[in-house]
């Protein structure tokens, strides 16, 4: 090889080099705009919690903690809109599907307004038993109906397809029979490990027995199941849909007037990928009250 030739293969992997260093500090750069750009989203979620549940624990009157917020819990931010929303709108009859944090926040907002009554629904004694211990230590019992049943096969209007793995179960239809004008509907259970779309029949199993005021609110819709749970309800009964873009999210439903009647053919079809559902934005409510410290 010539010395020309080498000199040209010197400046040729010269070239390549400050290429490659070239992308990778490029690709270096974008990882960690990347890696600066989800701290700041983890740190206002943590925050916008932080924010909530301070801003909760102040409205509350109870004397204790409240039972942990992480994991299946409902998160602070929808417990803190839910405490002001039977404060301000003084739902007389609410009906909780799925017991816990949210029964203690919930029989806490009735307490205050002296109003009231909640019927909690829970499939497990244990889970039960414990959500009916902390009532009692707060002195709330009186303010909560708590039935626990354990679940049953569902044979209504489900989107659980019929050759699905897991059949359709839902809580007992018996603990809910002497209901009747409920004002406020809290979906947060059957948990979504029992069958595909476990929540749906909530509306369905209750849709008789609301107010003409009521509303319906399910936790989880940051969930795709949850959101077609929310979607279907909207298309079948003709009621109004808003998405809340809380932590877990919230689908809100209202009717105002008249009673949830269910229309001659379902318009919604779960595999569908449009949607025209209002996606609310929050300024910190939708929206919270200016309620005195209680603290």
């Amino acid at each position: 090889m010539s010395e020309s030739d080498i000199l040209v293969s010197r400046d040729f992997f010269s070239e390549k080099l400050k290429e490659l260093e070239q992308m990778i500090l490029k690709r270096n750069k974008e990882g960690f705009d990347k890696i600066a750009r989800d701290q700041v989203v983890i740190q206002n979620r943590i925050y916008s919690q932080l924010e909530s549940l301070s801003w909760l624990q102040r409205r509350l009157k109870i004397k204790g903690q409240l039972p942990p917020l992480r994991g299946w819990a409902a998160s602070p931010d929808v417990l803190l809109r839910l405490h002001d929303y039977i404060i301000r709108f003084k739902p007389r009859v609410i009906v909780e599907l799925g017991s816990g944090a949210s029964t203690l926040v919930i029989a806490d907002a009735l307490q205050q307004n002296g109003i009231g009554k909640l019927f909690s629904i829970d499939h497990s004694e244990y889970y039960g038993a414990q959500t009916l211990k902390t009532l009692q230590v707060e002195s709330l019992e009186e303010w909560v109906d708590l039935r626990v049943g354990a679940l049953e096969s569902w044979e209504g209007r489900h989107l659980n397809p019929v050759d699905a793995e897991k059949p359709s179960l839902w809580y007992p239809i018996s603990l809910l029979a002497d209901i009747d004008g409920i004002d406020l509907l809290w979906v947060d259970g059957p948990p979504g490990s029992t069958c595909l779309f476990s929540r749906y029949p909530a509306v369905p199993a209750l849709a008789d027995k609301f107010s003409d005021q009521a509303e319906v609110w399910l936790d989880d819709t940051g969930r795709q199941e949850e959101k077609d749970i929310c979607e279907s309800w909207a298309a079948d009964y003709g009621i109004e849909l808003s998405f809340y873009p809380l932590e877990k999210g919230l689908g809100r439903l209202i009717r105002s007037g008249g009673k949830f009647e269910v229309l001659s053919q379902p318009r919604f079809n779960c595999t569908d990928s449009a949607s025209s559902v209002k996606e609310c934005e929050l300024d910190f409510d939708f929206g919270l009250s200016d309620i005195n410290n209680k603290g």
